[in-house]
């Protein structure tokens, strides 16, 4: 019984030996069969892939404007704002928090008080 489970699994799934197909070899691979023009790499369509990219790239640069808004208008509802706090509000990670707090001081949107470490907070200027 179990040489016959066996054989069948073989015969229906195969061992990687490949039969003869409808006018191919077996096993070969045959390039003919490979369409002529790659449509991914379509000249034509590489001007709306430009377009795409650059709605893309406005989008990015609206949000983070806007989460610079945020953060100016928390930092000055507060008095000051901190990389923890930044995190906090837009839920993203400390390296990003910190890019956008370095941006905004070289901006001269933000004054960083401290050099580094846990007392280090930005207040508006």
């Amino acid at each position: 019984m179990y040489w016959f489970i066996m054989i069948a699994f073989v015969i229906g799934v195969g061992v990687g030996i490949s039969l003869p197909r409808a006018g191919r070899k077996g096993g070969e691979f045959d390039p003919k069969s490979l369409p002529s023009e790659n449509p991914f790499l379509d000249e034509v369509d590489s001007t709306e892939a430009d377009e795409l990219r650059e709605v893309g790239a406005v989008a990015v640069q609206d949000r983070i404007a806007k989460r610079k808004e945020r953060i100016l208008a928390k930092a000055k509802a507060e008095g000051r704002i901190t990389n923890d706090g930044v995190e906090d509000l837009f839920c993203i990670s400390d390296r990003t928090a910190g890019n956008y707090l370095g941006q905004m001081v070289d901006e001269n949107v933000l004054i960083k008080v401290g050099n580094t470490g846990r007392g280090v907070y930005y207040e508006p200027v």
